[in-house]
């Protein structure tokens, strides 16, 4: 069976195409946009008239995604649509214009789907934490095994973060600005004796492609993210991007969520982080495959 999940986070629409093999997934391709939904709906409330872009966005991934011949599509969206105030309006939209449902997932709902996802390739036998580094959110959960002990969505999120805090190129007086803004929603993160940090999301899987291109590692320490902090802010995005390989949307975004990368280290009193490239979109299908179209509840 080939299934295929799309989500509309808050700086990114990702489609994942996987297929289910003894109950496991193997991943068959990714197609990424990013039309930058949370900083737009952080400003003004509302997805109003951006909506045409993700939509053209979705449209985008899932025509590349329709090559793989999937049998099964299944559709949500996150943060920034949560807190729009036309979200369910938009949703519907998508929905119709994907041929799909698009669900509006729950904060707790996204956590525990990121953590299904992480956790099937990453638990650990004692306590650890997935952080799930969003756009404009994080979803951080505490685990045993492969148990959700407890979790907690902080409102801090890359793309939100850049955005709201940091020129191009960064100065370090913004950077001290959104290390202390940060910082305060820290406060909300679950306690935990925690033995590892596992780190999903579009920041965390590409900070290793900031150290290097070839075998980039799966693992990093903290002198790894004040390295690729140094990098990323080093030049203007667009100079980064031509260096790094990577757009400059993305770069700009990575320049928030290292920080808070860094912060969580601390806050947990771990010296390396693990990458995931497992998380929400894994977590989506193999929920589906627990419980069908009642994936998302």
């Amino acid at each position: 069976m080939r299934l295929a999940a799309v989500d509309i986070g808050s700086n990114t629409v990702h489609v994942l195409v996987a297929d289910v093999v003894r109950g496991r997934l193997e991943d068959v391709a990714h197609y990424v946009e990013m039309p930058e939904l949370g900083p737009h709906v952080v400003r003004t409330g509302a997805i109003g008239s951006r909506s045409r872009a993700v939509i053209r966005a979705l449209r985008s991934v899932l025509t590349r995604a329709a090559a793989h011949r999937y049998d099964q599509l299944i559709a949500s969206a996150t943060q920034a649509v949560r807190q729009a105030s036309d979200g369910e309006e938009f949703a519907r939209q998508a929905g119709v214009a994907i041929g799909t449902p698009v669900q509006i997932v729950s904060a707790q709902r996204e956590a525990e789907l990121s953590f299904l996802g992480v956790a099937s390739r990453h638990a650990a036998k004692r306590e650890w934490v997935m952080v799930d580094l969003g756009g404009a959110s994080t979803e951080v959960a505490i685990g045993r095994g492969r148990e959700l002990v407890r979790s907690n969505t902080l409102t801090i999120g890359s793309g939100v973060l850049a955005s709201t805090f940091l020129a191009d190129p960064p100065r370090p007086e913004e950077r001290a600005r959104l290390r202390k803004a940060a910082l305060r929603e820290l406060a909300q993160a679950p306690d935990g004796d925690v033995e590892k940090l596992v780190a999903t999301g579009g920041t965390a899987s590409n900070l290793p492609l900031i150290l290097t291109r070839r075998n980039p590692p799966a693992v990093l320490t903290a002198a790894d993210l004040l390295h690729c902090e140094k990098r990323l802010d080093g030049d203007r995005a667009a100079d980064v991007s031509a260096r790094v390989g990577l757009p400059a949307n993305r770069v700009k975004a990575m320049r928030g969520g290292v920080e808070v990368l860094l912060l969580l280290l601390d806050w947990y009193g771990l010296a390396v982080l693990a990458i995931s490239h497992q998380g929400l979109r894994h977590g989506m299908l193999l929920a589906y495959l627990e419980r069908g179209d009642a994936w998302w509840r």
